[in-house]
């Protein structure tokens, strides 16, 4: 059977479920990789538009908003000495050459922050903040014109960045997935096989891999609306082992050897 076939009856069929524990097992895991591609494919776009989006936004914002400055000796020098305060959707700038605000004025303005202060800089990423002193770059002299060169310069490697982070983040999310079919296999076994439909693990494990596809894809789905899920651990696991429940009622229950009495 076509493999996106499975996928879709995997939705909704419990009893195609049950069907699949024949399969091989090479199948099985082709299956839960595109299953972990297709679900993670919102997660994917939204992170690498959200941060071409937010490079761009930050280079414009340096070119266009903030004024002609140079960092040389540890300290800050600007042509324009009032403090510029620049607001975008993914994060916000804060260029001060006086000292107006510190780093935690900066904590306190914004969750994700790029501040320029007179001796250091100071990055704010979910309301967690590290700040560099100028002095780590003794000896070197940075400008407007340096920095917006090495930012355009850094486009290309932006595309390689993200494409190893994608890659890195799929290799994960695959993992937590084989992880969690294996518990739900074993759990699902130890607890369903008390009666004589008993079923090897090997069969529960197929089982299992197709039926944590509704909840995979319905997480996915309220991912890619950003929409949290109340208990939403609770509502996986327990959307996933009623599948593997009534899949197991679809088995028949194997037939009984009748004695001959001579």
């Amino acid at each position: 059977m076509n493999i996106f076939k499975q996928l879709w009856l995997s939705l909704y069929s419990p009893k195609d479920i049950a069907k699949f524990r024949f399969q091989g097992i090479g199948k099985t895991i082709l299956y839960v990789f595109l299953l972990v591609l297709i679900s993670s494919l919102p997660v994917f776009i939204t992170t690498a538009n959200s941060v071409n989006n937010g490079a761009q936004a930050l280079q414009n914002a340096i070119e266009q908003k903030l004024p002609d400055f140079e960092i040389s000796n540890g300290h800050l020098q600007a042509d324009n000495d009032a403090p510029i305060e620049v607001t975008n959707d993914e994060f916000d700038i804060y260029f001060d050459a006086q000292g107006t605000w510190s780093v935690n004025d900066i904590a306190l303005k914004s969750d994700n922050a790029l501040a320029i202060l007179p001796t250091e800089f100071v990055l704010v990423t979910n309301g967690v903040v590290q700040s560099q002193p100028y002095s780590l770059f003794e000896g070197f002299d940075l400008t407007k014109a340096n920095i917006m060169q090495f930012m355009e310069q850094m486009d290309g490697l932006l595309t390689i960045l993200l494409a190893i982070i994608i890659v890195v983040s799929y290799i994960f999310t695959a993992g937590l997935k084989f992880i969690e079919i294996t518990m739900l296999a074993l759990f699902a076994t130890l607890i369903l096989n008390i009666n004589k439909k008993k079923l090897q693990y090997r069969h529960m494990w197929r089982i299992s891999a197709y039926s944590v596809t509704l909840a995979t894809i319905f997480f996915a789905i309220m991912n890619a609306m950003q929409v949290i899920v109340i208990g939403g651990v609770f509502v996986n696991w327990g959307v996933s082992f009623v599948i593997v429940y009534l899949a197991y009622k679809e088995i028949p229950f194997p037939k009984q050897k009748t004695q001959t009495i001579d």
